[in-house]
């Protein structure tokens, strides 16, 4: 499984993390600047502070084997 987080600044030496599913193949930093900028105008971090920039995005691939 593939996901997309994106990392923004949360209050005082604090982040937020959204994850995103399944993103698409050759995302670009400059595409998700973009996208994060929009998405940040309306986000809250769950301790209520507000959430003050972009820091970082990161594509993280995981697997699964089941036991048998």
């Amino acid at each position: 499984m593939k996901t997309l987080q994106l990392v923004f600044n949360a209050g005082s030496n604090a982040t937020s993390t959204m994850t995103i599913a399944n993103p698409k193949d050759g995302l670009t930093l400059d595409e998700v600047k973009t996208a994060a900028a929009k998405i940040q105008a309306v986000l809250v971090s769950r301790s209520g502070a507000d959430i003050t920039g972009f820091k970082k995005a990161v594509i993280v691939m995981t697997s699964e084997e089941e036991l048998a």
